[in-house]
């Protein structure tokens, strides 16, 4: 037999309902400002044909150059823009059926590298929300603009110590009360990725500010090498990634807890020769 809802189960029901607000259009940003900026930062979205910066193609790059203010604010957008590129092959479906693009979207199109290249560099830092994949295929495309360094808004914030359960660009929107109407087109992520930078945490500090902050802290890099082939499963429940290219297990790490994680590595896995390196927001996405 149907329960009849109560009056208080209605009250307990309704206050349980989150509502969901769509993120602003990148035009809807302010254009100007008269509060003091901070810092300069080209946000930066990559389509690609597929998922290997060395031999895969950018199909479409968005970027919005912002001001920032020194509590990681977004202050104004300056200015905005995005291009398609032409990879000369044919497009895989699966990539179209995930971005709309297709060949015939991008036939003869070309991304004007000078111009872009200049265009970025108005910026101290670049953003992507997954940085070790947007930094390969920008610096293949784009080479002048090697020297700047990178924040991850997908690694550089303690997503999982803030309570969220995931670190997708939309999952987080909407755990943040914000949706998109639209993904996985460059210029519709950048604006996506925006109203996420400028939305508080718990801590009453902005998403940006964590990550400005935290990608500027060093930390090293721990490789296991020559870790016993039986420890690969310790290794991986304890946080380690495999590197297929350099063949070797590894992880990153706050460069206070060093000591602490080179004594669990002699641990789970006897016989590790463990290798050091020391990361940096300019070193701590280019691909190996």
């Amino acid at each position: 037999m149907n329960t009849i809802p109560t009056e208080r189960s209605r009250t307990d029901s309704a206050a349980s309902v989150r509502p969901l607000h769509r993120i602003p259009r990148i035009d809807d940003w302010p254009k100007a400002t008269s509060e003091p900026v901070a810092t300069r930062l080209a946000i930066v979205d990559v389509e690609t044909d597929g998922l290997d910066p060395s031999r895969d193609n950018v199909i479409q790059i968005a970027v919005a150059i912002v001001d920032v203010s020194q509590d990681g604010r977004i202050l104004r957008v300056v200015d905005h823009g995005t291009g398609l590129a032409d990879p000369g092959r044919q497009i895989p479906a699966k990539i179209t059926k995930l971005t709309g693009i297709d060949n015939l979207a991008v036939r003869g199109k070309r991304i004007k590298q000078p111009a872009l290249t200049e265009f970025i560099c108005q910026a101290e830092a670049v953003l992507a929300h997954n940085a070790g994949f947007d930094s390969g295929f920008c610096r293949r495309l784009l080479p002048g603009i090697e020297h700047l360094p990178w924040i991850c808004s997908f690694r550089d914030v303690d997503w999982l110590g803030h309570g969220f359960d995931g670190a997708k660009l939309g999952h987080l929107l909407m755990q943040q009360g914000l949706f998109a109407p639209t993904a996985h087109d460059a210029i519709a992520d950048v604006e996506a990725l925006l109203a996420l930078l400028d939305s508080e945490l718990s801590t009453g500090e902005t998403v940006l500010a964590e990550a400005l902050r935290t990608a500027q802290e060093p930390t090293t890099r721990i490789f296991a090498e020559r870790a016993p082939y039986e420890t690969r499963h310790e290794l991986k429940r304890f946080g380690y990634r495999w590197n297929p290219r350099q063949k070797v297990w590894w992880t990153e790490i706050a460069q206070v807890d060093v000591h602490a994680e080179l004594a669990l590595l002699l641990r789970i896995a006897p016989g590790v020769r463990p290798a050091q390196q020391t990361m940096t927001w300019h070193t701590r996405h280019v691909k190996d």
